[in-house]
């Protein structure tokens, strides 16, 4: 019986010295609440992601556009001047003018950059009622069409600032 009196004591030594903890009065127990941790769900778009669209560049320049009846026969009215391409190589330039009416002319087709000049004359032979008007400009490089503003042929313009022209050009 000794020998059971003897391991019940041994085994509650053993069972209450897991338990004690030394009491220090510098220390004390604070019993934090968990943080709650939030997260943004960003809701997928319904389309496809948008590309950036490139800064508007100067693709061209038309300078010394001069309007006038022929000189040979007062029934010849032409506009002339010089297109200049900014850098590139271009198998077809032309220049397109369409007046207030949606009537266009456009000028012969040339090859521009590379082998070829980088600025070269242009003629145009609008009807002779347009005669004092002043057309909106068009550059045509390859399939590109570039409006022009002040005498610049611009790419990637904003959509409220571009000039829309239609036909097959």
């Amino acid at each position: 019986m000794r020998l059971y009196f003897s391991l019940l004591l041994v085994l509650a030594f053993l069972i209450s010295a897991g338990c004690v903890e030394e009491y220090t009065p510098e220390t004390t127990n604070v019993t934090t609440a968990p943080t709650v941790v939030t997260a943004t769900i960003l809701a997928k778009p319904a389309g496809p992601t948008p590309v950036p669209t490139p800064p508007p560049a100067e693709m061209a320049y038309l300078v010394n556009i001069k309007c006038a009846v022929g000189d040979r026969s007062e029934a010849a009215y032409h506009c002339g001047g010089d297109v200049q391409i900014r850098r590139g190589v271009y198998e077809e330039v032309r220049v397109i003018a369409r007046y207030p009416d949606n009537n266009t002319f456009t000028s012969g087709i040339f090859g521009m950059g590379g082998g070829n000049q980088v600025s070269r004359p242009f003629l145009i032979f609008p009807d002779l009622k347009y005669q004092g008007q002043t057309p909106d400009y068009f550059v045509k490089m390859d399939k590109t069409i570039y409006p022009v503003i002040s005498g610049v042929a611009w790419s990637n313009l904003p959509a409220d600032k571009q000039l829309a022209i239609q036909g097959r050009w």
